[in-house]
């Protein structure tokens, strides 16, 4: 019979009294027994208030863990037992053990003297406990942040109540069928904001989180969805000044939104209407997901889209196609007022909000460690270089591993985060004191250590490359509107209240878009369509070349993003006499995007609040 963890009495707990009960989602900590019995440790763990499991040599760390959710543990405490490079090679074999199956585990050596392990030289969510620490609540608060940004189940468990007052006047609904264009760039508000004025109409405009974080927001730091907050109120702002200012009707929409903060952000912002986005998920998930979310979005009396089969972004993955069998289960189980499905479209973007998280996660553990000379990069190395003398036969005690030690407890000298030599003078001192036939050694050493930099380094290059890859690759073409399908959903909407929506519109036919309002199709998105023609226009107005000669991803959207600051900055100011560009630009959204969706009767309106 295997063990089973056993969590201790709770601190403050008399004997006989009652169960103090923690949250259902409090996490975990797994703590070795030794320190458990260590009366000043456990003094500064208690207060953590986590459910804590107490392991021995018996009911080890690891079998806990088999035991336990991985993302239920938020770190494992054990004790130190070695010291100076030995301790530094000992960490780092006891982290990749436990570390198994979470790579986001926190993880924690308690040691009697603070500095017996120098905590620059450890890894990400890797940190020592000594008397008086003071700090392992931030710790801990690290760890939870890196966990929330990585693993979207932690992020997204069912919304609490709002921290505001519901706006109270449910939003109008449309009728005819509305383009809906994205937001890339907030100087497109303008020609949106014109267009609307002049045709008399509402016009929709959109943002995604990966848009506004990608596109919009100056700066993203460690908290992203706090960041397309500050965007989405800054958008709202934008466009009732716009509104007041032109006369125009425009209409703010959240796109592709798949967490709960953004989606209250949105509503908080003051947005008409949003979509929640679990078509990425099963069927099952996607209606739990869509149903919370829509419950969070009633509380503001804002207008729910949800979507049923994955758009896939270069088009072809032909088996999401929407079914129609799914379709109706889907609209069965929730209660939305717009539903956006897969009928031969697709999308020439990357809405992955959430793994644009996750990267940039990675990228704030991987800057973490990077800090100064990098010290954890260089105990990396100084354990290869002992493994390598090891190996090729030497012993523990002999001048090359002491040479390798000393020159690592050199390194570690001082306390605090700027202490000790930089390790270009460590390793020129090191130099200077040995012989020649042992400066190969230090030299290799230094080898190893810039190597682990450079690595750190690439991988960065890699995810931030992984971030900007926001188009994918293909050559221009049009996709096949399924019409039999389309009229299919739409008699399963028929006289319900409830109306399509089709995304992806940028990769339609003009035919495909004029045949949509004879099916009653609420909205049309324009996206990666409607920016390209944007940054036509202004390449009119101030010509340069926006191909990158190093390829797609970072360097591509640095050029365009450099090339719209610069152009645009005065934006707001364009309102008492927009540049003639933009009155080009009106023009191509008229005949191009919104003309077709009026369908055979050129009189029909393109679409209006009822």
């Amino acid at each position: 019979m295997s063990a089973v963890p056993v969590a201790v009495p709770l601190p403050g707990r008399a004997a006989g009294g009652p169960v103090v009960r923690r949250p259902a989602d409090t996490p975990h900590a797994v703590i070795s027994a030794e320190v458990w019995n260590t009366e000043w440790a456990r003094t500064l763990l208690e207060p953590l208030a986590l459910r804590t499991v107490i392991t021995d040599e018996r009911l080890t760390s690891e079998r806990v863990l088999d035991t336990l959710a991985a993302q239920s543990v938020a770190f494992v405490c054990e004790e130190l037992p070695v010291s100076g490079l030995a301790a530094l090679s000992w960490v780092a074999k006891r982290t990749r053990a436990l570390r198994r199956d979470d790579p986001l585990l926190g993880v924690v050596f308690v040691v009697e003297d603070h500095n017996a392990l120098d905590p620059r030289a450890l890894g990400p969510l890797v940190r020592t406990l000594s008397p008086g620490d003071t700090d392992l609540a931030e710790f801990l608060d690290r760890v939870r942040h890196v966990r929330r940004e990585v693993h979207w189940e932690l992020r997204n468990r069912r919304p609490g109540p709002p921290s505001g007052a519901p706006a109270g006047t449910p939003p109008a609904r449309w009728t005819g069928t509305v383009p809906n264009f994205n937001v890339k760039h907030p100087s497109m508000l303008l020609p949106y904001a014109l267009l609307s004025a002049r045709t008399r109409r509402d016009v929709y405009c959109e943002i995604s989180p990966q848009e506004a974080l990608l596109f919009v927001a100056d700066g993203a730091g460690r908290e992203p969805a706090a960041t397309v907050a500050g965007v989405f109120r800054t958008l709202q702002q934008d466009v009732d000044r716009l509104n007041a200012t032109l006369g125009s009707r425009l209409r703010l929409h959240l796109d592709h939104a798949d967490d709960y903060e953004v989606v209250r952000a949105a509503c908080e912002a003051g947005f008409d209407s949003v979509m929640v986005d679990g078509s990425g998920r099963a069927l099952h998930q996607n209606v739990l997901f869509t149903n919370a979310a829509t419950e969070l979005a009633r509380r503001y009396d804002v207008l729910v889209e949800g979507e049923i089969g994955c758009i896939d972004g270069a088009g072809l993955r032909k088996w999401a196609r929407t079914t129609t069998d799914d379709f109706v289960r889907f609209v069965g189980d929730t209660d939305l007022d717009f539903v956006g499905a897969h009928v031969g479209q697709f999308h020439s973007f990357d809405y992955g909000f959430a793994a644009t998280r996750r990267s940039l996660a990675e990228v704030g553990l991987l800057d973490d460690g990077a800090t100064g000379d990098d010290l954890h990069a260089f105990a990396e190395a100084c354990a290869r270089v002992e493994r390598s003398l090891t190996e090729a036969g030497l012993p523990a005690y002999s001048a090359e591993h002491r040479l390798i030690a000393s020159t690592a407890r050199r390194a570690m000298e001082g306390e605090g985060p700027d202490a000790g030599q930089r390790l270009d003078a460590v390793l020129r001192e090191a130099r200077a004191g040995v012989p020649v036939f042992q400066r190969p050694l230090l030299d290799t050493l230094e080898r190893e250590w810039l190597e682990r930099r450079l690595a750190k380094a690439r991988r960065k290059s890699e995810l931030w490359d992984e971030v900007f890859a926001t188009e994918p690759a293909r050559e221009h073409r049009y996709a096949a509107i399924d019409h039999g399908l389309v009229r299919e959903l739409t008699g399963v909407l028929a006289d319900s209240g409830r109306r399509l929506v089709v995304h992806g519109g940028s990769s339609l036919s003009r035919v495909d878009l004029a045949s949509l309002p004879s099916h009653d199709v609420a909205r049309v998105n324009f996206g990666s369509g409607v920016f390209a023609d944007y940054l036509e226009a202004l390449r009119a107005h101030l010509p340069v070349d926006l191909g990158s000669r190093t390829g797609d991803g970072t360097w591509k959207h640095l050029r365009r993003m450099s090339y719209l600051a610069e152009v645009t900055r005065d934006w707001r100011s364009w309102t008492e006499a927009p540049p003639s560009f933009i009155d080009t630009f009106v023009s191509r959204l008229e005949r191009r995007y919104a003309a077709p969706l009026r369908g055979r009767t050129h009189a029909q309106p393109v679409g209006g609040l009822r």
